[in-house]
């Protein structure tokens, strides 16, 4: 036991990690290379001779890039993804003016609270009583 009567336990670190399965392939690289050089096989076994290679060459680098290069610590696939949305999208944006249906505007004001303490209805009659209450010393409220 530790210091105070609690235990100790160890905290897990680098938890988002993903776990080695094959040599230096996580699940995920394993089954990007499965699936690649499996179309690099089917395109060697299915096309002539001369023209696999030229097939075959840009898949097996893809695939290679996917699983073992990292641009700025982060996986290639990410970087081609983002790359195929750049390319994909606009380059420039329209103005159009007067066109707000997508706009989404919402104020909140803070309401003022009304004081709380200014007019409360108590007569003097309660008020009376309440004082003899906490005043007689037959009740013995605080014990000594």
């Amino acid at each position: 036991m530790a210091e105070g009567g609690l235990l100790r336990f160890k905290v897990p670190q680098n938890i988002d990690i993903q776990d080695r399965i094959i040599g230096p392939l996580t699940m995920l690289q394993f089954v990007y290379a499965v699936i690649g050089f499996g179309l690099c096989y089917g395109i060697f076994n299915g096309v002539p001779r001369p023209y696999n290679f030229f097939l075959m060459a840009p898949v097996a680098i893809f695939v290679l890039c996917i699983d073992f290069v990292k641009i700025n610590e982060r996986p290639f696939l990410n970087f081609f993804m983002a790359a195929i949305a750049y390319f994909g999208g606009p380059k420039q944006r329209y103005w159009h003016q007067g066109d707000d249906s997508d706009l989404q505007i919402e104020i909140y004001q803070v309401e003022k609270k009304q004081d709380e303490h200014k007019h409360k209805d108590i007569s003097r009659e309660t008020i009376m009583r309440a004082v003899k209450e906490v005043d007689d010393p037959a009740q013995n409220l605080i014990s000594r």
